[in-house]
C-alpha cells in the first residue's frame, strides 16, 4: 500500500477501523447515529468502507451534502441517490420513477429536478418520497449516510434562514419515527451541536437528535497505527533497519492519526527513500513549523472564531495556558487565566469574570470539539499532544 495523505483509499486499504465499523453496524440495528470526528481523523474513509462493504440485507446510500445550500437541492440529491441505490431491479426502478413523476419531478440526462414554477414545497416532496419508499419493497434495510450534514445546514441557514434548517431537521426526525426499517447517519467534522446552539438562540425548543446515538471517530489504536505505518513503509519500499521500530515511532509522534502517518511516510518516500528515527523526527518537527502548513494545522486556530464567536479570545487564552501548563483543574485554569487578565480583550475579561459555570460549559464545548480531554482526576489537557506541540512552537515556547 502506498502513502496517500488526504486521498481516497480503497476499502481494502483501510486499516484499524474494523472494530469501529462493527460497532457502527451493531448500533444501526437499533437506531440512527450522529458520527463526529476531528478533521483528518478518517471519518470519510470509514463511511466509504461501510458503503462499499455493507452486511447482508442492507442497502447503504452514502451522500456528500457539503455543497448543498437549499432543502430542494437536498431532496433532489436524495431522490437521485435512491434511484441509483434501490433501482437495481426493473420493478424497483419503475416504482421509483412513478413516484418521482407523481411528485411532479422530471429526469433530464440522469438529473432529477422539480419544476421551477409549479414546484411543490420541498417538505411535502420529502415526506412523500419517504412514504413512497414503502412501495419499493426490496426486503432490505436502508441506511442513509449524509456526510458533512452540519455544513449543509449552515449553508441553508445562511441562504434560506433558520426556519428552513429547523423544518429539515424536524422532518427527518419525523421520518425516523414512522419508518422503523430506516436508519440515518449524520456525519461532520464541525459538530452539529454548533448548528443546534445557533438555532436555540432564536428559540428553537426541539431536540432533533435525541433518538440518535452520538459516536466519535478516534485516532487509531496504537497497535493498529503502527501496523498502518509498517505497511506504508513496506509499500513504499523504504530502506529501514527496523521497520517495526520506525513504524511505532511514526505512529507515536503523530498521536496515531492516520492522515499524519500517511504524510510522514509520503515525505520519507519523496525525499530520500530511507526511514531512520532521526529522519522521522526531523520530518515531524519540520511539519510543525513550515510556512506552507502542508498538514493544515493552522485550521485548529483559524476556526475558533467560527466555532466560538465572542468567546474565541477566551478559548485562545485557555489553549495558550494549557500549552504552557497541563494538565490543569478547572480552578487552576481559572487562576492562570486571571494572571493573563490584562492581556485579554474586554469581552474575554467579562466572560472570565462571570459565573464559573460559564467557564465550565466552555471547557466542555472544547472537549466536544476535540481540543481538550479530561483525565481521571478531572484535569484538562490537549486532546492531541501533536497539536499542543504545534501550539507551543507557534507561541515561541521551546517544545
Amino acid at each position: 500500500m502506498k502513502a496517500n495523505p488526504g486521498g481516497v483509499l480503497a476499502p481494502e486499504d483501510v486499516i484499524g477501523r474494523d472494530r469501529l465499523i462493527e460497532r457502527l453496524w451493531s448500533t444501526l440495528e437499533r437506531q440512527s447515529i450522529v458520527l463526529n470526528a476531528e478533521r483528518r481523523m478518517g471519518k470519510t474513509v470509514v463511511i466509504k468502507k461501510m458503503a462499499a462493504e455493507p452486511p447482508e440485507g442492507l442497502d447503504v446510500l452514502d451522500m456528500d451534502v457539503e455543497g448543498l445550500s437549499h432543502p430542494n437541492e437536498f431532496t433532489e440529491h436524495l431522490a437521485k441517490g435512491l434511484q441509483t441505490s434501490l433501482g437495481t431491479t426493473e420493478k424497483a426502478k419503475r416504482r421509483l420513477g412513478e413516484l418521482w413523476t407523481r411528485l411532479g419531478g422530471t429526469e433530464i440526462a440522469g438529473i432529477l429536478k422539480l419544476p421551477e414554477h409549479s414546484r411543490p414545497h420541498w417538505k411535502t416532496v420529502l415526506e412523500q418520497l419517504f412514504a413512497g419508499l414503502a412501495e419499493v419493497d426490496t426486503g432490505r434495510r436502508l441506511v442513509l449516510i449524509w456526510d458533512e450534514l452540519p455544513w449543509m445546514l449552515q449553508k441553508i441557514i445562511d441562504t434560506e434562514g433558520r426556519p428552513a434548517a429547523v423544518d429539515l431537521l424536524d422532518t427527518l426526525r419525523a421520518v425516523r419515527q414512522t419508518a422503523p426499517g430506516l436508519r440515518m447517519v449524520y456525519t461532520g467534522s464541525i459538530g452539529l451541536h454548533h448548528v443546534l446552539a445557533g438555532l436555540r438562540e432564536t428559540g428553537y425548543p426541539h431536540a432533533p437528535l435525541n433518538d440518535m446515538l452520538t459516536l466519535t471517530v478516534p485516532p487509531l489504536a496504537p497497535l493498529e497505527a503502527t501496523r498502518l505505518a509498517a505497511e506504508l513503509l513496506q509499500g513504499e519500499a523504504l530502506r529501514v533497519e527496523d521497520r517495526q521500530h520506525a513504524a511505532a515511532l511514526i505512529a507515536r509522534l503523530v498521536d496515531h492519526v492516520p492522515y499524519y502517518i500517511h504524510h510522514v511516510v509520503a515525505t520519507l518516500a519523496d525525499e530520500d527513500n530511507v526511514a531512520t528515527p532521526e529522519r522521522v523526527e526531523q520530518i515531524v518537527a519540520r511539519a510543525l513549523t513550515e510556512p506552507q502548513d502542508s498538514w493544515q494545522l493552522e485550521h485548529f486556530r483559524s476556526r475558533l472564531g467560527t466555532y466560538y464567536g465572542a468567546r474565541a479570545e477566551l478559548v485562545r487564552a485557555m489553549l495558550d495556558t494549557l500549552a504552557e501548563h497541563q494538565p490543569l483543574s478547572l480552578d487552576d485554569l481559572h487562576q492562570r487565566l486571571d494572571v493573563r487578565h490584562q492581556r485579554l480583550t474586554d469581552t474575554a475579561r467579562r466572560l472570565l469574570e462571570g459565573e464559573r459555570e460559564g467557564l465550565r460549559d466552555l471547557v466542555k464545548l472544547m472537549q466536544r470539539d476535540h481540543y481538550l480531554e479530561q483525565d481521571s482526576e478531572g484535569r484538562y489537557r490537549f486532546a492531541l499532544d501533536l497539536i499542543r506541540r504545534w501550539w507551543r512552537l507557534d507561541l515561541g515556547i521551546d517544545s
